[in-house]
């Protein structure tokens, strides 16, 4: 029988991040980290600064149906932490190129378009 590969980390980060960011002001940070936003490079900068945990299952089974990851408190204040340092950095990353591409624009220079 076929299986896939799930990843548990990611269930969590995505829950812990979703909560946290509900605890922000809308303005600039839940506009910012909005699901069309910067929230998927907030959830990359956390998974990539964690172990993460991943279970096979198989393939006719939904992930929904599947053990919910188990983590010590000490594990989940390390996520929780991370969250609101990957807030910050990942921002201040975004302010930055924003800021960059603002005076590229007002100089008279040429952005690439990809």
């Amino acid at each position: 029988m076929q299986k896939n590969l799930v990843n548990m980390t990611l269930a969590l980060v995505t829950e812990e991040v979703e909560i946290i960011l509900g605890s922000y002001p809308k303005y600039p940070y839940q506009e910012a980290f909005s699901p069309w936003g910067l929230r998927q490079d907030l959830i990359a900068y956390v998974l990539s600064r964690v172990p993460n945990k991943y279970i096979a299952i198989d393939s006719h089974e939904s992930p929904n149906q599947t053990v919910q990851i188990r983590c010590s408190s000490a594990q989940l204040l390390h996520i929780e932490n991370l969250i609101h340092t990957g807030i910050r950095d990942v921002l201040h990353s975004y302010q930055k190129i924003d800021c960059r591409l603002s005076e590229q624009v007002k100089s008279g220079e040429r952005v690439a378009s990809w």
